[in-house]
């Protein structure tokens, strides 16, 4: 889990589970901004659109977020939540950085 913000890089998580704990440590943190890439194929359990909603229903802030699975139709379930709901897509990881 983070300390603090002074965060570079990704944090890998390879279930939903993982993701949530993840996210709700970085949410923790005052003026952290959180950027996801969502699969949404993560094995057994939760999938990357539940993740998703859960961002939601929590009201999670994030800075952006993009989808990378392979599983166009669980892709497009994500972005369209997630945008519907005023989250901001990142069309690519330059993106961020001209945040």
């Amino acid at each position: 889990p983070a300390e603090d913000c002074d965060i570079t890089g990704w944090s890998v998580c390879r279930t939903g589970e993982d993701a949530i704990k993840e996210i709700k440590s970085l949410s923790q943190i005052p003026d952290c901004k959180i950027f996801i890439s969502f699969d949404h194929n993560l094995g057994f359990g939760i999938s990357g659109y539940d993740v998703a909603k859960w961002i939601v229903e929590n009201e999670i802030p994030i800075a952006g977020f993009t989808v990378h699975s392979m599983n166009p139709v669980g892709a497009k379930n994500i972005i369209e939540l997630l945008t519907h709901y005023g989250y901001t897509k990142m069309h690519f990881i330059d993106d961020i950085i001209t945040l």
